[in-house]
């Protein structure tokens, strides 16, 4: 697994079974995408207060999604995630899928804050920015 130096990461496993599969017998695109939305939930509820999940929310703006090489049926993946930057109320954040060492799916997400209260984008403060550093 290629690891990223300075930036804090966040993982899960996840053996593929036959749910994940498409008609041609290995993981399905969406597959990608959805595993991609989860771990990024995940990495977000693992390090916030119940104050800000309350305050806040994020709401996916764009998707860019590249894949490399197939996964199939048994396959133990790592998902592995980052936040890579912030600008104003937005914020991307890399998520990689690896079978072994190998490189299979790249998804980069652009991903905008949301208040809740005023249902408005809201740019990312300080005390966000910090958990995921």
């Amino acid at each position: 697994m290629i690891l990223v130096s300075d930036m804090q990461l966040f993982d899960q496993k996840i053996v593929v079974s036959k749910d994940h599969l498409d008609f041609n017998n290995h993981v399905n695109n969406l597959v990608y995408l959805k595993w991609a939305l989860d771990i990024s939930r995940a990495h977000w509820l693992s390090e916030i207060s119940k104050e800000i999940d309350n305050n806040y929310y994020w709401m996916v703006r764009s998707h860019h999604v590249e894949y490399k090489k197939q996964a199939f049926l048994g396959d133990e993946l790592i998902v592995q995630t980052y936040v890579e930057g912030y600008r104003g109320p937005f914020s991307d954040r890399i998520v990689k899928i690896f079978k072994n060492e190998e490189l299979l799916v790249v998804v980069k997400t652009n991903w905008c804050l949301i208040e809740r209260q005023t249902q408005k984008l809201k740019r990312v403060p300080e005390e966000i920015q910090s958990l995921f550093k």
